[in-house]
């Protein structure tokens, strides 16, 4: 079905022929007056199912007509031959405030399920002969609880004359009555019931589809929901971006403000090269995105996300991944006008290596690794001060430590970095197009070979690492030493009166990070963005 969306405060106005549209962004976008819009414009076919809503379901509903109960449900108030105006609907279903108005219907939806249920029962009985085979028919009411057990199967509902009955799966005589549910089963069983008793064709908006309802269940839900009416357009307006993203198939909408009359948004294209979730998360936060090395539980992102508190920092895993994202990300600026840059380890790199990859959104660590920034100076300075130790005598004895480390580990430094230098210059040197055949393979490999000089890379790379250490160059080892048993042998969590074991130096780091603009806190940071080449 076509739909024309909402008046945009910038551009032509957007129409959506789809199935299922996913409006998603922060509180305060304009979301639920988005909805609001569209009913207004399609009244006499839209059933808008608010974000604020009564949970109170009735212990018991007396029946009506059927024309009474479907006009109540869907208006508010009886008019027989159910047409009405907007106006109409708006006073009495939305209480003339149809933003904020407490929705509660709840109890015209029983009654609704209750009637029906009834005269499909009349209409059965009366049809009914003696040894006929026609099959009971199915009510709306038998809908809403195949799909209620099927999302919630340790519980079954059981029907009752104007009522319905709740009890645990393995135990039907244990009965309670269903206004006796908790509000996520409450919720399930009104969402599924709103749905099942619209007309058909009918559009429905869903404001906040997920509230009251467990992560694990929600996509179920929907999906059932979905696939019992699809004859409907669906329209969901939610901040959930786990939810977004289940609507498969969906159009995606990005609603970025609403000014009072109009509103900022935009239609998410298909051909974004960025995966949808990860495109949906930084569009809702508005600030400016850092790509990281790591996951979510590395040290990268616990640390570098408190150091860069304005920035939305996202893990990405490896560096390649980082550098592709940043710049695919950039490349879409046109559309969502949010800054992103990419910060990556050192990795045994050159200065001449870095340059070649380097713009200006790649930022690249001046350490071999992200642990070492916890042994920079500012940072080693700054723990000691708050530990009640003397910063001099403490960061001595650290240089003293990390520099007789590097000394043990020269060689084997030494040869890994010639390893990572051979890798990285047989990769530019090697041209894969001029490979035809495995000759030509064999002819490369050969040649490639014959032209390099290890041990002379080799030599040059140690000399330069002895060279730091003869000069006492705290900051130069920190740049080249990839070890990830650098911390522990420094001493510098012992030394600072901080237990050595479990993490502890970094959680004391992170616990300043975390107490705010404090001065202890602002020299962390600055000791960790000086170290990065921005």
């Amino acid at each position: 079905m076509e739909i024309l969306l909402p008046k945009r405060n910038t551009q032509e106005d957007l129409i959506v022929d789809a199935k299922k549209i996913v409006v998603v962004g922060a509180n305060g976008s304009g979301k639920t007056r988005f909805g609001t819009d569209i009913e207004t414009r399609y009244s006499r076919n839209t059933h808008r199912i608010s974000a604020q809503k009564s949970l109170s379901m009735p212990k018991e509903v007396s029946p009506k007509s059927m024309i009474m109960a479907e006009s109540e449900f869907l208006y508010g108030f009886y008019l027989d031959n159910i047409q009405t105006s907007h106006v109409q609907k708006m006073n009495y279903r939305w209480g003339r405030n149809p933003n904020t108005f407490l929705l509660n219907d709840y109890e015209n939806l029983m009654v609704l399920l209750q009637t029906e249920e009834y005269e499909r029962s009349v209409e059965f009985m009366e049809s009914y002969t003696s040894g006929q085979s026609d099959e009971k028919p199915v009510t709306r009411l038998d809908k809403v609880r195949y799909i209620w057990e099927s999302v919630l199967p340790h519980r079954k509902l059981i029907k009752k004359a104007g009522s319905i009955n709740a009890c645990p799966a393995e135990n039907a005589s244990v009965q309670y009555n269903a206004s006796e549910m908790s509000d996520g089963e409450r919720i399930v069983f009104y969402l599924i019931g709103e749905v099942v008793s619209v007309p058909e064709n009918s559009i429905i908006v869903i404001d906040e589809p997920e509230m009251h309802i467990h992560k694990s269940i929600t996509k179920k839900l929907w999906d059932k929901i979905e696939k019992e009416r699809q004859d409907c357009t669906f329209i969901y307006l939610t901040h959930d971006i786990d939810f977004a993203i289940s609507r498969q198939g969906a159009t995606k909408i990005w609603a970025k403000s609403f000014d009072g009359t109009s509103w900022d948004y935009e239609k998410l294209e298909d051909e974004n090269d960025l995966p949808e979730q990860l495109y949906l998360e930084i569009l809702g936060t508005r600030k400016p995105v850092l790509f990281i090395e790591g996951n979510d539980s590395s040290i990268d992102y616990r640390l570098l996300q408190l150091v860069y508190a304005d920035y939305t920092t996202m893990p990405l895993g490896g560096c390649s991944k980082v550098i592709e994202t940043t710049k695919s990300f950039n490349n879409q600026r046109g559309f969502h006008n949010i800054s992103s840059f990419g910060l990556i380890d050192r990795d045994r790199r050159t200065d001449e290596e870095i340059s070649h990859i380097k713009d200006s959104n790649i930022w690249v660590a001046k350490v071999a690794e992200i642990e070492n920034f916890l042994l920079l100076e500012g940072v080693v300075r700054t723990v000691a001060s708050a530990m009640m130790k003397n910063p001099d005598d403490i960061f001595l004895k650290v240089k003293e430590n990390v520099i007789a480390f590097f000394i043990e580990q020269v060689d084997k430094q030494a040869l890994e970095h010639t390893i990572s230098r051979v890798e990285r210059i047989f990769k530019t040197s090697t041209d894969n197009t001029a490979i035809r055949t495995i000759d030509d393979l064999t002819t490369g490999l050969n040649s490639f070979w014959e032209s390099q000089n290890f041990d002379q890379i080799y030599d040059e790379i140690q000399d330069s690492f002895l060279k730091l250490v003869d000069n006492e160059d705290y900051a130069g080892i920190l740049k080249v030493f990839n070890n990830k048993g650098l911390v522990p042998n420094s001493g510098v969590a012992a030394l600072c009166g901080i237990n050595p074991k479990g993490g502890e130096y970094l959680n004391y780091i992170l616990g300043i990070l975390k107490s705010g603009s404090t001065e202890q806190s602002t020299s962390i940071i600055e000791a960790v963005k000086s170290s990065i080449e921005s």
